[in-house]
């Protein structure tokens, strides 16, 4: 395993009236567990408000957990070179004063890598942008540049994790389809696990091998994916099957 989680929670405190007193918890993320295998792709699916980018936030320690418990291995000793995300809307994830070449140099300098313009170029190569964009601040791209863009960053240090959260649905169905396929393609030639997150079931077919089902916080289903979609135990994961049939 690359990773386990075991009885993982997020509550976030509601606050009512002048004083500010206490009214009970936002349960984001409510006694969630599961484990992930080395090059596994592990699809996390939920209508938005389930918790499926908060999880997501506390894999990557980008927020604190209320309580439970995160495993790595020993491959994700770095957390930070060794896992990266990817997240929905590509413009939003950019800083819009630098340009690509910036853009992608930044994931080298945050852990005080140098390189060069080689590494920049198979970046580009690896997700199908010319080096004619280098200068191109974010608003220059378009959306399907932008979101290759921070696929290109997320895999600059080699990482083992990708963590792709709703990274087709600012995407038009032809670029979506050009997205997904590319990021097959990238997993077999890295090896990496990804835990891919969408409301989208059918999306999340296409890519996963298992899945986990959340609905107000919670998995209500999990399993192999192929085996969900034929025998779905849930009353949720029945509705978000007909909605796609």
């Amino acid at each position: 395993m690359i990773l386990e989680v075991k009885e993982l929670k997020k509550y976030y405190p509601i606050e009512r009236g002048f004083l500010k007193t206490g009214a009970g918890f936002v349960r984001a993320v409510d006694g969630v567990s599961f484990s992930l295998a080395e090059k596994e792709t592990l699809g996390i699916v939920g209508e938005s408000g389930c918790g499926k980018t908060t999880l997501a936030k506390l894999l990557l320690k980008l927020i604190a957990a209320t309580s439970g418990e995160i495993i790595f291995s020993s491959k994700l000793s770095h957390l930070r070179k060794d896992a990266a995300i990817v997240f929905q809307d590509p413009l939003l994830s950019l800083d819009p004063r630098m340009n690509l070449r910036d853009i992608l140099l930044e994931p080298f300098q945050a852990v005080g890598l140098k390189t060069d313009g080689l590494n920049i170029n198979r970046l580009l190569e690896l997700v199908g942008l010319s080096n004619a964009l280098l200068a191109r601040l974010p608003r220059q791209l378009s959306g399907g540049e932008r979101q290759r863009a921070c696929i290109a960053r997320a895999l600059a240090l080699s990482p083992k994790l990708l963590i792709l959260d709703e990274p087709l649905s600012s995407l038009d169905l032809i670029i979506q389809k050009q997205i997904l396929e590319l990021l097959l393609k990238l997993k077999e030639e890295f090896g990496m696990a990804y835990i891919f997150i969408s409301h989208n079931i059918a999306v999340v077919k296409k890519i996963s091998t298992r899945m986990l089902v959340m609905f107000q916080g919670k998995i209500v289903e999990q399993g192999a994916t192929d085996e969900i979609f034929s025998h779905p135990r849930s009353g949720y994961t029945k509705k978000l099957l007909e909605a796609v049939r």
